[in-house]
């Protein structure tokens, strides 16, 4: 019998875990020729969710909590259940019911069809705001023209199955800046997808912010790619190209306009300064951002701390 995990990160998640765990427990006993372990990670509630957690596990012991020793986030939470996790097949998701549980027997078909990745790609995101449709499909896009050999599904989060060899292959990526979404694409083997609508989250408020699309859009970028290094090369060749056709036209019409020598040495000095400005300004900004990447790695310091973790089995 196949060990399937269902890794399920948790913050504030108090007013969900009832329906979330009625839905996961509905779902799994339809599903009996397969071994469930449930691992929810604890990711520095300030609420009652480990309480919850832990009275939910006295009549669950398949459900085993990694509590972390605070918050660390998304992808850290993520990363610690998969570690945790000792399954043929691992399953990330998240409790607010938006990746629905009902879909785990179609990504278990496609595995045991003999896929080691099964992406759950949404249909669409016509239950988003106009900003966040309209943001998410750029960044696709921008990702995309970057990744180069790495192709990054559009409109797949979190929400896949991945056999233990692909799961044992994210664990061994040594980085301290990591995006799972990048990470399991970027490892490779035989992938597919299965297409899905989004529901509406069940309870409580979203932690997913503006800041946190930010953050995750930057973290992207700097663990995909190297090319915004060379942007400064190619936007350096850009604006000089400009800069020498104002500098021709200033002198087109300094010869055929004759016009005071004042305003020719003021066009002149804007020209130079917009173009130094721009150039330093750009250059700084990619640095720095590949720079903080380069101090993130070299602190090595873990991406999560786990305080303990309680298992239900004795």
């Amino acid at each position: 019998m196949k060990k399937i995990s269902i890794v399920v990160p948790m913050y504030n998640e108090e007013k969900v875990i009832p329906l979330f765990f009625a839905e996961i427990n509905r779902v799994l006993s339809t599903l009996p020729q397969y071994q469930f372990e449930l691992v929810v990670v604890n990711d520095g509630s300030k609420d009652q969710t480990l309480s919850l957690l832990k009275a939910q596990q006295t009549k669950q012991p398949q459900l085993i909590i990694v509590n972390l020793s605070r918050n660390f986030g998304h992808e850290p939470a993520v990363a610690a259940g998969i570690k945790t996790a000792t399954g043929d097949a691992i399953i990330p998701m998240d409790a607010d019911l938006q990746d629905p549980p009902m879909l785990i027997s179609q990504l278990l078909k496609q595995f045991e069809s003999g896929f080691e990745v099964v992406n759950a790609k949404r249909k669409g995101r016509h239950e988003d705001t106009f900003f966040k449709r309209f943001s998410a499909i750029k960044f696709y896009q921008f990702i995309a023209k970057l990744s180069g050999k790495i192709k990054i599904p559009q409109n797949v989060g979190h929400f896949r199955l991945i056999s233990r060899r692909v799961a044992d292959e994210v664990n061994r990526l040594s980085e301290r800046n990591r995006v799972f979404r990048i990470e399991v694409p970027f490892v490779g083997f035989k992938t597919t997808e299965v297409l899905f609508d989004r529901p509406k989250r069940a309870a409580g408020e979203t932690h997913y912010n503006l800041q946190s699309m930010m953050k995750l859009a930057v973290d992207a970028i700097a663990s995909t790619t190297s090319v915004p290094l060379v942007w400064p090369v190619q936007i350096f060749l850009a604006v000089g190209t400009l800069f020498a056709i104002s500098v021709i036209g200033q002198m087109l019409i300094a010869i055929f306009l004759p016009i005071e020598a004042t305003i020719q040495l003021i066009w002149l000095a804007t020209n130079i300064i917009v173009l130094m400005f721009v150039l330093l300004f750009f250059i700084l900004s990619i640095l720095s951002l590949y720079l903080s990447r380069v101090f993130i790695e070299t602190q090595n310091r873990p991406f999560y701390v786990i305080d303990q973790v309680i298992s239900g089995r004795p």
